[in-house]
Formats: structure tokens, C-alpha cells, sequence
């Protein structure tokens, strides 16, 4: 297949790209260079520096995509702006939404085969207690990021006549080096002594599912095999079945890290945690550091997003493997960060920022 590839020097971009350029004919897309590691691990791939927001850049895009692979079958959009704040910014708009929407009409006059979006599960809103969310859940976003993602969505919705669409809405992912933001943080907390390193706002039941990066590596092989054979406005969730609490991963990180059999976890009423964060924010920003952790997001503390992916996993003849698991990933996880703190603090830090730079897991 012939694919172009947006965001393809981030975090999911990179693994995507090294991936499939091993037998596909892939034209990656990013607004800065790929690094030395990630030109070599795709090799045989082809870049481009482009602003998917810049209609003429799109348009020349597609013109190198023409002149080096001869046609677009593809088009794999994993570019996207996002940061850690509630408030909607500017960059929503201009990327997420108007440059969604400009990639979809071009891929609509190259006639590509198909145009698959990167979602995100995030951009749901909890189910109340006893149900699911599915393939089929609406969204309700207050978030801006995951606003910017419900509204892409809606773009596919009204151009799936025109080129069809999967919207791909992806759970918690993570490597084996971490490099997801709310992990990190609870990595890095429930590390420390305790009272601090047992703190849980609310009573732990906040938690989504989560996906190793080798899998959702895997759900996109599986989507672009079978493209053909799915309907021209196609929903799936690259995620396993259910959601994991903090609650669930506590035990595991307790034992993985060595602490005593017998710790608890602490868990604090979330006005209280409120409180701890905004003293914790006001010193981070006092230090220039990026914080992943805001007060808003202690409204989901006891709030999960738990899925039912079956359908997704019958349509694609795709699962998560268990042995991917963030479960049975956590002994490894902890080991690497307990062996190799530097390394481990520099990735994270630099995927929290924003900054990634590809290494393999």
C-alpha cells in the first residue's frame, strides 16, 4: 500500500511509520525532521515537513506524495495538538479541527481509499455505574483536547461520502519505558514513602483502558489490511475490553517495587487533593516545569471510562495480547524505572512536554 503519514515523529507516529515502512510504501509527515534513530529504524521511507493546518503545504504534500509513491491508498492522521489545561486555545481550532478537515478534502481529490483518524476514548464522557461506553457512545467532551477530537469526528461523519473514514478512538497508551503522562505521574508519586506514596484521590476507581504501543501498532497493520471490508463511516477502539483502576494497578506497583506486602493505599477525599495539586502546581510553575496533573481532572477521580471493544475486536480479528497488558507490563515498567532512573525520567519528561524523541520500546 501507498500511505502518507501524519504526526509521524511523535509518540504513536514513529512506531506506526518504523513499522510499516518495513512493507509498505510510506511517506511520513511531521513538522519538524525525523530524528537520526527514527530515519534509520524506516528506512526506505520518505519525509516531508509540512503544517497540516496550511492549506498550499497540503496541497504541495500531496504532490510529493504523488511524485514519490505514485498514488495515496492511505492516509493515517496522527498529527494533533494537546496539551494539559481544561481552556480551549487557539490551536485547536487551527490544527485539530481546521487541519482535520483540510487533509480530508484533499484526500477526498486523490482519491484515496481510505482516511483513518486518530481518536481518542478520552474524548467520552464516563457511563454511569454499571454500564459501558462502545463504538457506538456519542460524545459529550468538555475537555478542550478531547473537544478538538469530537470534533474531528464530526468532519469524518460529513466527509465519509466523499472518502471513506475510520474514526480510531485510542485508549491509554503506553511502552515499556512508560512515556504516558498520568502513569508517569502515579509512577513517580507511589514511589515515594509513604503517606505520600500511597495517596489515591477519591476512592481509586479512576482509570481507562490502557494499550502497550506494540498493540495499537498491531490495530493499525490490522486496519489497513482490511480496509477494504469496512464500511465507509467505520467507529473502532484500539483498546482492550474494560478499564483499569488505580485501585487495580496499586497492588501490582507495590509488590513490582518491593515495598512491604501489607501497604495500602491512601485514599484522600478530592476537595483534599485539590488543594495538595494547586500548592503542587504553583511550585512547578515557579521551577518552569510542565505539570501533567490539574485540578479538573479530579472530577473523573472515581469516574472511569470502561469499554466494551468486542465489536472492534470481531471486525478486525484484532485484540490487545495479554501479555501486553499494563498488568503484566508493570514488573518491567518498574524495573527499568528503578534501574535506569535517568533514561526513564528523560523519556517521560520529554513525551510530558511534548518534546518526544522515537527510541524503540
Amino acid at each position: 500500500m501507498n500511505i502518507l503519514l501524519t504526526g509521524a515523529t511523535g509518540f504513536l507516529g514513529s512506531a506506526i511509520m518504523v513499522d510499516l515502512a518495513g512493507d509498505h510504501r510510506v511517506l511520513g509527515v511531521a513538522r519538524r525532521p525525523p530524528s537520526a534513530a527514527l530515519h534509520q529504524a524506516s528506512a526506505g521511507a520518505c519525509w516531508e515537513q509540512a503544517d497540516i493546518a496550511d492549506a498550499e503545504a497540503v496541497r504541495r504534500m500531496f504532490a510529493a506524495a504523488r511524485e514519490r509513491l505514485g498514488t495515496v491508498d492511505l492516509v493515517l492522521h496522527f498529527a494533533a495538538f494537546y496539551h494539559y489545561g481544561r481552556e480551549w486555545r487557539a490551536e485547536y481550532q487551527r490544527v485539530n479541527v481546521e487541519g482535520t478537515r483540510i487533509l480530508l478534502e484533499a484526500a477526498a481529490r486523490a482519491g484515496v481509499m481510505r482516511f483513518v483518524f486518530a481518536g481518542s476514548i478520552a474524548a467520552l464522557e464516563p457511563s454511569p455505574p454499571g454500564r459501558v461506553l462502545t463504538e457506538r457512545s456519542t460524545h459529550c467532551a468538555r475537555v478542550a483536547y478531547a473537544r478538538s477530537k469530537s470534533l474531528g469526528e464530526a468532519l469524518l461523519q460529513r466527509h465519509a461520502h466523499r472518502v471513506p473514514v475510520v474514526a480510531l478512538r485510542i485508549g491509554g497508551v503506553f511502552s515499556d519505558w512508560c512515556e504516558l503522562p498520568p502513569l508517569f505521574s502515579l509512577m513517580r508519586l507511589w514511589a515515594r514513602p509513604q503517606p505520600l506514596g500511597g495517596m489515591i484521590p477519591g476512592r481509586g476507581g479512576a482509570g481507562f483502558p490502557y494499550i502497550h504501543r506494540q498493540d495499537l501498532v498491531g490495530c493499525v497493520r490490522r486496519i489497513v489490511a482490511c480496509h477494504k471490508e469496512l464500511p465507509p463511516y467505520e467507529v473502532l477502539f484500539a483498546a482492550p475490553n474494560g478499564a483499569t483502576l488505580q485501585r487495580d494497578l496499586f497492588p501490582g506497583y507495590n509488590a513490582a517495587l518491593g515495598w512491604r506486602r501489607g501497604r495500602r493505599p491512601i485514599f484522600v477525599p478530592v476537595g483534599l487533593a485539590r488543594y495538595f495539586l494547586f500548592i503542587q502546581n504553583r511550585i512547578k510553575q515557579a521551577l518552569g516545569r510542565t505539570l501533567y496533573e490539574r485540578r479538573w481532572m479530579l472530577a473523573y477521580a472515581d469516574r472511569p471510562l470502561v469499554v466494551d471493544a468486542r465489536y472492534t475486536h470481531r471486525r478486525l480479528d484484532w485484540q490487545p495480547r495479554a501479555t501486553h497488558a499494563i498488568e503484566a507490563r508493570l514488573p518491567l515498567l518498574v524495573a527499568r524505572f528503578r534501574q535506569q532512573r535517568a533514561l526513564w525520567e528523560r523519556r517521560n519528561i520529554l513525551r510530558n512536554e511534548g518534546r518526544y524523541e522515537f527510541a524503540p520500546d
